[in-house]
């Protein structure tokens, strides 16, 4: 049950864009486009689960025990690094217009502070995470991480389901693109809100 709970507490009640802010630039960048919006969901939750089942691996058995976690930030984020590459060429690979669909969105997952703030919650503050827990199992931390991505992928992929529609409609001048944006999102969050109160 414990597992279930965090499951939804990452993917709702404590969304990763709608309640912590982590990742603006892709997710008002990219979610024009079903498309773009899914694939960058999905590459998203692929860096984000594994770069944190890695840096949770590399702080809790290398830096914790060696009492060098002050290197922590530097190490995840070279482990990002790594994983967004890994997808990068992985996309470029199989898929070249979607490749260019996504662009400079891309590598900005290395950048993408929700994918360094999932890794350094899990970690640095898990107890803040799950509930003065310092000492979260492997699965705490996957079941977090995957649930934080979902979140991630499901909050991009609705929003730009909205935005294509609202394209189809009349919007005054001064309210396009980015204004009408983040009144979406602001509305998206007040929904996202209303799941608190489940858990």
């Amino acid at each position: 049950m414990e597992l279930i709970a965090i499951a939804f507490g990452a993917i709702f009640v404590n969304n990763v864009i709608l309640q912590q802010f982590y990742g603006l630039c892709p997710f008002l960048g990219v979610s024009t486009k079903k498309s773009s919006a899914l694939s960058m969901g999905m590459a998203v939750t692929f860096v984000i689960t594994f770069s944190t089942i890695i840096s949770y691996a590399i702080y809790t058995y290398i830096l914790k025990p060696n009492d060098i976690t002050y290197l922590s930030t530097i190490v995840f984020i070279l482990v990002i690094a790594s994983f967004v590459q890994l997808v990068e060429m992985f996309i470029k690979r199989f898929s070249s217009s979607l490749y260019s669909a996504l662009g400079v969105y891309l590598p900005l997952i290395t950048t993408n502070c929700a994918v360094l703030g999932v890794a350094i919650d899990t970690t640095v503050n898990s107890s803040k995470i799950f509930g003065g827990n310092e000492n979260p199992t492997l699965m705490m931390v996957t079941i977090y991480a995957l649930g934080i991505s979902l979140g991630y992928a499901l909050v991009i992929f609705l929003f730009s389901a909205i935005r294509e529609e609202m394209s189809a409609y009349p919007i005054k001048r001064n309210w396009q693109g980015i204004p009408i944006a983040l009144i979406t999102a602001f509305i998206m969050a007040m929904i996202f809100i209303g799941f608190g109160g489940i858990v």
